[in-house]
């Protein structure tokens, strides 16, 4: 797993080198994620090959909610579907997701009289890999700013939904 995320950095960041006239954002977001049932905020980056394809890293954390923390690393490509009047760049979303979690609770001890005394401490994390699927919204406001929002669903053994929006600065 180690192996593939740092081959998709070092492919991302050798399309960036090589391809100076592209357009470069970056920004953030604000999440919800259904199965997750709890909000994140992201970091999020978007490079634009052509007018139709543009590559979209994020990552993003989601708050601790009944002792389990949620983070999820993007790999998306963005292809724009149609351009609605007066309104933004409609775009379909494809790529892949590595979902974190991370379940940390110490109840402490409970004391069973002559059955004896037992721990309650849970220390468990691992991590699922997925495919994205969704759709988003460019909307333009300003030359260098755009708000997105997105719905995506992330297809894996715990596949979940994201309903949010991101706001990106243009580099």
């Amino acid at each position: 797993m180690k192996t593939l995320l740092r081959t998709l950095v070092i492919v991302s960041l050798f399309f960036v080198v090589t391809k100076s006239q592209a357009q470069i954002s970056v920004g953030g977001g604000l999440w919800y994620g259904s199965d997750i049932n709890t909000i994140g905020i992201s970091a999020n980056g978007k490079y634009s090959f052509n007018e139709k394809w543009s590559a979209a890293p994020a990552f993003t954390y989601f708050f601790e909610k009944d002792y389990v923390k949620w983070s999820a690393l993007d790999f998306d490509a963005n292809y724009n579907i149609t351009e609605l009047e007066n309104v933004g760049t409609l775009y379909g979303i494809g790529g892949l997701s590595v979902t974190f979690w991370k379940v940390d609770f110490d109840g402490g001890t409970i004391d069973m009289g002559e059955f004896g005394s037992y721990d309650l401490d849970v220390d468990a994390s691992g991590s699922d890999v997925g495919v994205n699927l969704g759709i988003g919204l460019n909307v333009a406001a300003s030359e260098k700013l755009a708000i997105a929002p997105e719905i995506k669903y992330t297809i894996s053994d715990g596949g979940y939904l994201r309903l949010g929006a991101k706001i990106l600065f243009g580099l």
